[in-house]
Order: C-alpha cells, then sequence, then structure tokens
C-alpha cells in the first residue's frame, strides 16, 4: 500500500513509469471503498461511509492498536439509501442521517430518518423518522448539537412537508422516536441553530415576498426577533461565537460574498473573509470548534484563508498545506484532547487519501485511500481557466490534459456540461469522468456556466429561464476560447453531458452545428414541457414551482429551446444513453428524442439500460457505458490516446497520421 508520511520533507513514493497501454476502464468506474471518516471524541474509533453499489453503510474501525486497524462493525442501509451526515455524540455512540439517490447524478433527498450505532456494533437502530417504506414526510432532519453534557440526547432540526415552519428537537439517542420539542422558528422554511452550549438561538428563513431573514433570540424563554437580511443573496449560518452574541455566516451575495460576524442584539455585520468573485465553500474551525479561524474558498485550487493565520489551529492547517504543496489539505476532526486528527489528502491526480495527523510532533500517516487501485502517477493534471464570455461576463472552467502532455496544442477536445443546472458546479478534483476521458488522449474542458454555483447568489440566480440561452452561450464560447488559445482542434470537437449536460450537449450540436462533430446524451432532458409534465419534480407543488422559474411558462419559449424540436439543425454524430428507471429527468425524454431522430432519418447510436435511474451505479454498466462511449469518439473525432514514450517513432507516426485526417 502506498504511504504518505510528513516529516516536514514529505515525499509521495510513486508506482512505476508511466505504461504503454491505456487503463483499464474499471480503474476509473468503480465505486470508492471509502467517502468519509469521523474520528471518535477519546480517538479510538474512526466512522466511515462506505458505498456499496446503490447504498452506503457505515463501518466501525478499532484504532487503539494503530496502525493495525480492525473492522469492529458495520452497518447497511436500504436499496438507493446513503449514510451520510456521521456524528459522534460520546466515546462510543454513533448517530448519522440518511437520504435516497435514485441514480449516480439523482438529486438527493434526505428520508428525515436518523440512525444510530455502538462501535462494536451493538444496539443498532433507527431512532427517529419514517420506518423504511413507510411514506416521507419529513424533508430535512440533522443533527444541530451533540449535547456532550447529555449523552443520550442529541439536538436536531426537522423540516415537514405538512408544516412550513422547522422545529427544533431534542431526541433519545437510545430509543426510536423519543423527542420532545424544544423551539419552532419564527420564519418559514430555513433552519435553526443552536449556539455552542445547545440552545437554540438563531433562524434563519423567509417572509411573505420569499425574501431570506434573520431572527434571534437571547434565551430559551425569550421571544424571537427579527431583522431584515442585510445580504441581497441567499445566507448560510456556520455556528456561533464561544459566548453566543453572535453567529458567523457565510453570504453568497455578490456585492458581500464570503464570511461575516452578524451580532444578534443589533444585527451588525462585520465582514471576516471576503472575496469579488468566488465564494467560501466551507467553514475551518479550532481545534475544539469553539472559534471560527478560517475558510475554504473555491479558487481555481481551491484555498485555505484565515482570519488570523497565526492562529494555532492555522498555524497547524499552514504547515501541513506547506508541506503538501501538490495537495488541498482537510482537516476533518480533531479528537477531545487535540492530541489527534483525521486529515483529507486530494489533488486533480489523488482522488483522496485519509491521514491520522498526530498533532504534537505534526506528523502524518496513513490510513486508507478512497481508492487504492487508481495509479496517481498516470492521471491527468487539471489546470483551472478564467476568461470573459461575449457580454463580458467573467466565467471559471478546468481544463483536464492528457497524461504527458505538457502543453496542448490542438488537440481532440470533448466539452463535459456538468448537470444541475443551478447550485452544482465544477471543482477542482480528481473526476472520474474527465480522467478516462484524458486517459485516452482527449482533452477535456468543463466550464461553470452562469447558473452554476461557487460563484455567488446573483451569478446562479439571474440565470433562471436561461435554459438553451445565455447558459448555452457559456458552454459555446468557451469551446471558442479554447480553439482560439490553440489548445484544441477546431475540427476534433465533441460535447458529452448528463443531467442537464446531456441537454446543452443537444442543444451544442443544434444550435452549433458546425462546432461539434459529436455529442453525448447521457440521462438528459429533451422537450422542456415533457420535462414540465412527468418525473419527480412536477410530482409536487414546490417541483412544479422550481420548473416554472427554472425553464419558464411561455409554451413558444418551451418549444423553441426543447431539443425534440429541432434535430432537422443537426449534423453531429450522436449517442444517446438513458436509464429505464430515471424519474428526474423521466425516461420519456428519451424515447420522445429517439422517436424524433428515427422519423427525420437522423443517425445516431443508443443504449438504453434496465435497472438503473438518474446516473448508472452498477460497475458493470459504467464499463459497458464508457466502452462504447470512447469508441464513439475514437469514430467521430479521431483516437486521442498514443503512448507516451518518447521513443516510440511508430506511435508518434500514428498520431501524426491520425491528426491528418482531419
Amino acid at each position: 500500500m502506498r504511504m504518505i508520511t510528513l516529516v516536514f520533507g514529505l515525499f509521495l513514493v510513486v508506482g512505476p513509469a508511466l505504461a504503454n497501454e491505456p487503463l483499464d476502464l474499471e480503474i476509473f468506474m468503480k465505486h470508492p471503498e471509502f467517502t468519509t471518516f469521523q474520528i471518535s471524541p477519546s480517538g479510538e474509533y474512526l466512522a466511515a461511509t462506505v458505498p456499496q453499489g446503490d447504498r452506503t453503510g457505515v463501518t466501525i474501525l478499532d484504532l487503539r492498536e494503530y496502525p493495525r486497524l480492525s473492522v469492529m462493525s458495520s452497518m447497511a442501509l436500504g436499496e438507493n439509501e446513503h449514510a451520510t451526515g456521521l456524528g459522534w455524540v460520546s466515546d462510543n455512540r454513533l448517530v448519522f442521517t440518511s437520504n435516497r439517490q435514485a441514480g449516480d447524478l439523482a438529486q438527493p433527498q434526505g428520508t428525515g430518518r436518523i440512525w444510530a450505532t455502538d462501535a462494536d456494533g451493538r444496539r443498532q437502530m433507527q431512532i427517529y423518522g419514517p420506518r423504511p417504506g413507510e411514506s416521507i414526510n419529513i424533508r430535512l432532519a440533522q443533527m444541530i448539537h451533540r449535547l456532550p453534557d447529555d449523552p443520550r440526547r442529541i439536538l436536531i432540526v426537522e423540516r415537514s412537508l405538512d408544516r412550513e415552519r422547522p422545529h427544533a428537537l431534542m431526541i433519545d439517542v437510545d430509543r426510536y422516536q423519543r423527542s420532545s420539542r424544544v423551539a419552532i422558528s419564527p420564519l418559514e422554511r430555513g433552519t435553526l441553530a443552536a449556539d455552542q452550549d445547545g440552545n437554540v438561538r438563531f433562524a434563519i428563513g423567509v417572509d411573505e415576498d420569499m425574501n431570506q431573514k434573520f431572527a434571534w433570540r437571547e434565551a430559551d424563554s425569550s421571544d424571537w426577533q427579527t431583522f431584515e437580511n442585510p445580504f441581497n443573496g441567499s445566507i448560510e449560518p456556520w455556528g456561533a461565537t464561544a459566548d453566543g452574541t453572535a453567529f458567523y455566516v457565510k453570504s453568497r451575495d455578490n456585492d458581500n460574498m464570503g464570511v461575516f460576524r452578524v451580532e444578534l442584539a443589533t444585527g451588525n455585520v462585520e465582514p471576516m473573509l471576503v472575496d469579488d468573485e468566488v465564494e467560501a465553500l466551507s467553514p475551518i474551525w479550532d481545534k475544539d470548534e469553539r472559534q471560527l479561524i478560517g475558510a475554504i474558498f473555491n479558487t481555481g485550487v481551491p484555498e485555505a484563508r484565515f482570519i488570523d493565520p497565526e492562529h494555532p489551529t492555522a498555524r497547524v492547517w499552514r504547515s501541513l498545506q506547506a508541506a503538501l504543496p501538490d495537495y488541498m489539505v482537510q482537516i476533518l476532526g480533531f479528537t477531545d484532547g487535540n492530541d489527534r486528527a483525521i486529515v483529507r489528502l486530494y489533488s486533480d491526480r489523488e482522488p483522496g487519501v485519509f491521514m491520522l495527523l498526530d498533532v504534537e510532533n505534526l506528523a502524518l500517516n496513513e490510513l486508507a485511500p478512497t481508492r487504492h487501485w487508481v495509479p496517481a502517477e498516470r492521471m491527468a493534471r487539471v489546470q483551472p481557466f478564467r476568461f470573459e464570455a461575449r457580454d463580458g461576463v467573467p466565467l471559471h472552467g478546468l481544463l483536464t490534459i492528457p497524461p504527458g502532455v505538457e502543453t496542448p496544442e490542438r488537440l481532440p477536445m470533448v466539452v463535459e456540461v456538468h448537470g444541475g443546472p443551478y447550485g452544482p458546479f465544477d471543482q477542482w478534483g480528481w473526476n472520474p469522468w474527465t480522467q478516462v476521458k484524458a486517459s485516452r488522449g482527449y482533452l477535456v474542458l468543463q466550464v461553470n456556466f452562469r447558473g452554476s454555483g461557487g460563484y455567488g447568489f446573483q451569478f446562479e440566480n439571474d440565470a433562471y429561464g436561461m435554459w438553451g440561452a445565455e447558459m448555452q452561450d457559456d458552454v459555446t464560447d468557451a469551446t471558442h476560447w479554447a480553439i482560439e488559445q490553440g489548445y484544441a482542434h477546431p475540427d476534433r470537437v465533441c460535447i458529452s453531458g448528463g443531467s442537464y449536460g446531456g441537454y446543452s450537449a443537444m442543444m451544442g450540436v443544434i444550435r452549433e452545428p458546425e462546432m461539434y462533430r459529436c455529442a453525448f446524451a447521457f440521462v438528459g432532458v429533451y422537450d422542456l414541457e415533457l420535462f414540465k409534465e412527468v418525473g419527480n419534480i412536477p410530482s409536487s407543488e414546490m417541483g412544479r414551482r422550481y420548473l416554472d422559474r427554472a425553464v419558464g411558462t411561455d409554451t413558444r419559449v418551451l418549444r423553441e429551446r426543447s431539443p425534440v424540436h429541432h434535430v432537422d439543425r443537426i449534423q453531429a454524430d450522436l449517442f444517446i444513453s438513458h436509464g429505464a428507471e430515471d424519474r428526474q429527468a423521466h425516461f420519456e425524454n428519451y424515447h420522445v428524442l429517439i422517436a424524433a431522430l428515427e422519423r427525420a432519418g437522423i443517425p445516431h447510436q443508443k443504449l438504453w439500460v434496465e435497472g438503473e435511474g438518474h446516473g448508472f451505479y452498477e460497475v458493470e454498466n459504467r464499463v459497458k457505458l464508457y466502452s462504447q462511449v470512447l469508441d464513439f469518439f475514437d469514430r467521430s473525432i479521431g483516437s486521442g490516446w498514443t503512448p507516451r514514450d518518447a521513443g516510440d517513432e511508430e506511435s508518434a507516426d500514428r498520431a501524426q497520421a491520425s491528426a491528418a485526417d482531419y
């Protein structure tokens, strides 16, 4: 097993030199062995979330005889249910929530369930929420305070479909559905937050006009006081100050973006860390989780910034980052004694490795990689870029550059469009879908078109109703930019994407028939009128309101922006794939598109897979899909992969001959 150790001169032991054969697809398509770790307060145990096909369970490891690790217990969940939100409530008792996700690209939906287990696997039980098989009425149930002085109870916030206002509840961690209500939010929707002593003091919600507002109370017995949101965009509470007089909030307001301190009694706002273009992504707390000391920002390569760089915990972060300049460093949590911590390292080439930090000696030792089978030395590097769209809006993106290529020059390129579209965004790091393409020699371009998250509320919010219009223009402008920079061969460009990205791939070849040689559209939306009528989104009033806002209500515009009505404009090669159980971009979208292509006599390749939903879970199906996708790209724009041995003259001749065909 690869080992990474830190003794202030860290070195990474890499594998053998680059091979002359492409990597097996299963290397990219297998699910990670672990997705996160949480260390117990005493430092004796590790809780890990473990993907198991279409579900994610929990495994607890024994750290007491480290470096030897042994499995103490495991807990599995049901079909399409995934453990999340791990939290130790005592040295021996773990609680966690779960969500449902019917497909790899589907939007996770909270189950409202909370589970608990002892470290040794005893007393495994559901402690709150609807039983499996019962209808899910609770939209959100999450722990907001572990109440260390009361190891039998925790504080949770719950939001339900049958009431607009969140409730804070005290629940028993040893028995099912034993709860008592602590507070009701004075505001609709949003959430409640507790101070560091476990008192519910702070609320975020909306007023009748859907404007986000704050509320606070001095004590449990005090009346709630509301005050106007001093920000124009959405905010997120990150936690209270140690004395309880203020809360730290993340603001997504493009004019006031970053981390701010809000005084509860006055509503006064103090900026702590701000940025003009990118959002703060996650907080950085001190060892005792009493003081906010910084935040990770959505810069091209994520960046940790500190309110006080000389704070002792900040110095630990900075020391680790200085010793590991090629990695993003995240400290996931300290023990109560502050002698140990869990650290996650990742990079564009390393999917992730969890480390155990000896805090006193600043020594790191490997616990477990997320994907031990991935040879980091053979992965592609990811280069952030920034440019301006045709109307001057700054846009950010990523280029995944094939291994062995120093500077991309007239390479075959795949434009990969992310799903969502509102909220998700492409981030620097290891991505199996872009890495597998780059492994075959394709330059991969990703752009965070307007509507993407990570760049402020207005950047996202102002893009509602822009499907097939300005949002598509951003993808087009990024493609032009890569060609103009000389990175991509102008005649060897394909567009690809899943979910909204599948929609964008089809609109790309419709609106820009001369630009793209091919399109791969996966679990996409192709008829906007149909999108508003079938599937899990329009099945609720909230979903219908969202769709009215997202794609509009004008039938003429919906038809004009629906790929299914414009297939006659397509000149590119097509590959369309969908899962038979997809209820998000409902599978009827696939059928109406295929029917339209067949009526128009447009050649196309297709793959319909039973048992899969909005994205494919089964590794066998993922390998099958991408073996066909890569062959499709090869036929359309030529294979980009050649052996990386500079002395291989035969391979160089083949590459030149391939390029000459275009």
